[in-house]
């Protein structure tokens, strides 16, 4: 039986309560959940606890996305979470592990604005294309994020139909150089070169270099709660 069905069996069985346990050495290891409210929250005992690959639990009311009690856990603990949910039918998402969104230290390649809204978008259950990284310079002369966003399932809408979700390339002399992901409200999510990644307001300097706006084909209004939850967490956690 695949890692997955036995999950769904497990979450099947706690029902209405949420399930949990831990991928060890590609086994699923079913965990009592100890927490004093199990219907809305899991906790695995001490002496059940053992290191492993991932931690799984489940969202037996349908939420999809880990919550931002959730991803906080997640970052503390540095692994890859699974999730199994009930919507029309049980199923299983897997989310590996990222810092969490904002907060984040700079490390050009691995911790930057594309990695940024690569996490982000894993968080919203889409997968981006990942692309060997050549450096600030000739990423830019290369016209990197024109060329690929549309291989990652990207296409360019107008600015007066930018919706929250979508990737705001800006440009401070030729090509884009930067995305951010635009979350209503005139707010803005980025890691700018060199500085933590962060929420700001979408000012004039903003309107000035802005190059184009980019939605994913697969992008849904919903997703949203998966950003929110991650920016909405009590505690940054700088990576």
């Amino acid at each position: 039986m695949s890692l997955a069905h036995q999950i769904i069996n497990h979450a099947k069985q706690a029902y209405p309560n949420e399930s949990c346990g831990l991928i060890v050495n590609d086994a699923y290891i079913p965990c009592d959940n100890v927490a004093d409210d199990p219907s809305e929250t899991f906790r695995i005992s001490p002496d059940a606890w053992q290191p492993a690959d991932a931690v799984v639990h489940s969202h037996p009311q349908g939420q999809r996305y880990l919550s931002g009690a959730d991803r906080q856990a997640q970052h503390k603990m540095r692994c890859d979470w699974w999730l199994a949910f009930f919507a029309d039918q049980w199923r299983v998402l897997q989310y590996r592990y990222a810092p969490l969104l904002r907060g984040r230290t700079f490390d050009y390649g691995k911790r930057d604005c594309y990695s940024l809204v690569e996490d982000a978008y894993m968080l919203c259950g889409i997968k981006l294309m990942e692309y060997k990284r050549k450096g600030e310079a000739q990423e830019i002369a290369d016209n990197a994020f024109i060329v690929n966003f549309p291989k990652s399932g990207f296409y360019p809408v107008e600015l007066i139909d930018m919706q929250p979700g979508d990737v705001i390339l800006t440009s401070i002399r030729g090509n884009a150089n930067h995305a951010s992901i635009y979350l209503g409200d005139e707010q803005v999510l980025h890691h700018p070169y060199g500085g933590l990644s962060r929420r700001e307001g979408f000012c004039d300097v903003w309107h000035k270099t802005m190059h184009s706006v980019w939605r994913h084909k697969e992008w849904r209004p919903d997703m949203m709660t998966a950003i929110a939850n991650d920016l909405e967490a009590q505690t940054i956690w700088q990576s």
